[in-house]
C-alpha cells in the first residue's frame, strides 16, 4: 500500500476533492482566476501546457486552498510526480543514444567493409594491367637487339616464353598499392569517429538561487525541474535544444564549454529566459504532436 501512495500525483487529489464538493470548472475559474483548461490539466497531471513549474506550484496551491486540502500535500505530490519524470526521461535518452551510437557504428563498419570489398576486387585488376605493360615493354626492348644480332629464332621463342612465364609472378608494386588503400581505410574510420564525436553537445548549468527550467529537443522535454541554490546539471545530445529559465539572473550557462549571456534573451519585467542553442528562434521551436 505504502508503494501505491507514493505514486500518487496532484491531479488525482484534486479531481477527488472537486468532485465530492461538486462544483464545476466555470465557477471554480471565475473564482481563482485561473483558466479552466489549466484546471483540467492540473488534474490530468498534464502540466506541459503551461508555462513553467513555478506557475504550477501557484496554480496548484490556489486549487489545494479553494477544495480544502491541504496545499503542501499536493505540492509534495507534485514533486514526486517530477521525480518520476526526469527518470523516465533519462532512462529514455539512455536507450535512445545507445540506438543511435549502435547506428552509427553499423554505417561505419559497412563503410570499412565496402572498403575492403573494393581494394580486393580492383587492386589485383591494376596489378595484372601493369604486368601486362611490362611484359610488353620487355619484349619489345628486347626483341630488336635480337633480331640485329641474327640469333637464331629458337632462341628467341625460348627468351620469350621465359619472359611470358616471368610475368606471371605478382610484381612489387602491388605492396604498396595495398598499403595505400589500408592507409584510405583508416582515414576513413578516424573520419567517421570524428563525425560521431562531433555530433555530441553539452549543456551545463549552474545555480546560484532557485530556477525553474524547461530543457527540449527537437523531440521531446530533456529536463523540467525547480533547481536549488548550489546544484548543476548537465545534458549531452545532438541538439538543437529550446530553453526557458525562470530566474534567469541567478544560473551560469554553458554550451559546449563556452559561457552563454542570458541578458539579451530575458524579459525584464518576468526575468524570464527564452533562447534556442546554438542558434534559432523560440517561437520557431515546437515539439512534435
Amino acid at each position: 500500500m505504502a508503494k501505491e501512495e507514493k505514486r500518487i500525483y496532484p491531479g488525482e487529489l484534486l479531481k477527488e476533492a472537486r468532485k465530492k464538493k461538486r462544483l464545476r470548472y466555470r465557477k471554480l475559474s471565475s473564482e481563482l482566476g485561473i483558466p479552466e483548461k489549466y484546471l483540467e490539466a492540473l488534474e490530468e497531471n498534464n502540466f506541459s501546457i503551461m508555462a513553467g513549474s513555478t506557475y504550477v506550484r501557484g496554480y496548484l496551491r490556489a486549487y489545494a486552498k479553494k477544495l480544502d486540502l491541504d496545499p503542501e500535500l499536493v505540492i509534495t505530490a507534485f514533486e514526486r510526480y517530477l521525480k518520476d519524470k526526469r527518470k523516465q526521461k533519462k532512462s529514455t535518452l539512455k536507450k535512445d543514444n545507445k540506438k543511435s551510437r549502435k547506428q552509427k557504428f553499423s554505417y561505419l563498419y559497412a563503410s570499412i567493409l565496402l572498403v575492403i570489398i573494393l581494394s580486393i576486387i580492383f587492386v589485383p585488376e591494376r596489378n595484372t594491367k601493369t604486368s601486362e605493360k611490362i611484359e610488353i615493354d620487355t619484349y619489345t626492348e628486347e626483341e630488336i637487339p635480337d633480331f640485329k644480332e641474327n640469333l637464331p629464332s629458337l632462341e628467341v621463342e625460348k627468351e620469350i616464353n621465359f619472359e611470358q612465364t616471368s610475368s606471371t609472378i605478382p610484381p612489387k608494386l602491388t605492396i604498396s598499392e595495398l598499403s595505400t588503400d589500408t592507409e584510405a581505410s583508416s582515414a576513413v574510420i578516424e573520419k567517421a569517429n570524428d563525425q560521431i564525436t562531433e555530433a555530441i553537445n553539452t549543456i551545463e548549468m549552474n545555480f546560484s538561487g532557485d530556477c525553474w527550467i524547461e530543457i527540449m529537443d527537437k523531440n521531446r522535454i530533456l529536463e523540467y525541474q525547480l533547481a536549488k541554490p548550489g546544484s548543476s546539471i548537465y545534458i549531452e545530445g545532438v541538439g538543437p535544444f529550446k530553453l526557458i529559465i525562470g530566474n534567469s539572473n541567478r544560473v551560469e550557462l554553458f554550451y559546449n564549454g563556452a559561457k552563454i549571456s542570458l541578458a539579451s534573451t530575458t524579459n525584464v519585467k518576468t526575468n524570464v529566459s527564452c533562447l534556442v542553442l546554438p542558434k534559432g528562434k523560440c517561437s520557431e521551436f515546437t515539439l512534435p504532436n
